[in-house]
């Protein structure tokens, strides 16, 4: 049974919900907190490991220029419109699998994306990117795995991005003299990420299917709904675009990056800065709460290697995450609490 919702599409009435009280059993739940302990556990691992010193961060943080704190957010805020846009077409090339093909809109895809992140920072796990597919299918009747697959799309093209910024910002890092010998350790890392991306993205298309055909029927089935959501998102002639949007999107990221350390006084150039953000970015695939303990830390630690000292690149640590993390937690709670669409 399909029920119209205004302005929103189509929903499965059917379709198992998740209630706002069960959002809030699995924050409360041992595993989460346990997440928030280990990610605490790492924020004191580098406090230690960096003699970091209270009173120096604070008075770093007392300097820092308000007007380029906010013009951070502001930038930071217009990645959020480019990865909506992003997913509607992946949503939509997939959508020509699906039995009815949904009027997806921007405002209820952006709420649906908004509400996965401000799930994702507070239950470990990439627990957001299941709930995102659950809300889809909530108020769009799409298939579940099939809108998991676009989503998997989504971090291929994102993760892509990433370390392709890591690589050609080395080309300007490297030169650096005060570069560690642990950059080239980096790029190395990322070069092996990125050929083993490839590779298994390679193998999931050719070999996905003949595989799972062994599989009994229904596993089987589900797999080549994922499989369809991952592939049949990315025609030949959406390409040009979706790479476009990701490059965007974390041309908005580095952005907010750069912003955070010219508040700070910190003239690092643009490259440093790339890879810094991005190499940290990478470490959002740490299953804590939002990468929460591993991001800060690797950005503390990667700003050290281009040169900044302990103090500032905590400083810069902070504000950045106050702004990409704190701030989608809090101001999503509060999407989440009134937003209208099927949860």
């Amino acid at each position: 049974m399909s029920t119209n919702v205004p302005g929103d599409g189509t929903y499965d009435a059917d379709a198992p919900l998740v209630t706002d009280r069960t959002i809030w059993h699995r924050f409360l739940s041992i595993r989460t907190l346990l997440s928030f302990s280990i990610a605490a556990g790492l924020l004191v691992l580098v406090w230690v490991i960096g003699d970091l010193s209270l009173e120096g961060i604070l008075d770093d943080l007392s300097r820092a220029n308000p007007w380029l704190v906010v013009a951070a957010y502001a930038v930071y805020a217009m990645s959020f419109p480019l990865r909506v846009m992003r997913w509607r077409i992946l949503l939509n090339n997939a959508s020509a699998r699906e039995q009815h093909r949904p009027r997806y809109t921007l405002w209820a895809l952006f709420q649906i994306l908004y509400v996965s992140w401000f799930v994702n920072g507070i239950i470990p796990l990439k627990i957001g990117d299941l709930y995102r597919a659950y809300m889809a299918r909530a108020n769009y009747g799409s298939s579940l795995t099939r809108t998991l697959g676009t989503i998997f799309a989504e971090r291929v093209f994102d993760v892509i991005t990433l370390i392709g910024i890591v690589l050609v910002s080395s080309i300007v890092v490297l030169r650096l003299p005060e570069v560690a010998d642990d950059a080239g350790r980096i790029i190395f890392i990322a070069a092996i990420a990125l050929l083993s991306l490839v590779v298994a993205v390679f193998a999931m298309l050719v070999l996905g299917k003949p595989v799972f055909r062994l599989f009994p029927t229904r596993i089987g089935g589900i797999y080549d709904r994922f499989h369809s959501g991952s592939f049949d998102s990315v025609s030949w002639r959406s390409v040009p675009l979706l790479w476009g949007l990701s490059v965007a999107v974390w041309f908005a990221e580095m952005g907010r990056l750069m912003l955070v350390t010219r508040s700070l006084g910190l003239e690092l150039e643009l490259g440093a800065v790339a890879f810094c953000g991005a190499a940290a970015s990478l470490l959002l695939a740490v299953p804590t709460p939002g990468g929460l303990g591993a991001v800060e830390g690797g950005l503390i630690g990667l700003l050290r290697v281009v040169g900044v000292t302990a103090g500032p690149a905590a400083a810069v640590a902070i504000i950045d995450r106050f702004i990409s993390y704190w701030s989608v937690t809090i101001t999503g709670a509060l999407l989440f609490a009134m937003t209208r669409l099927r949860k």
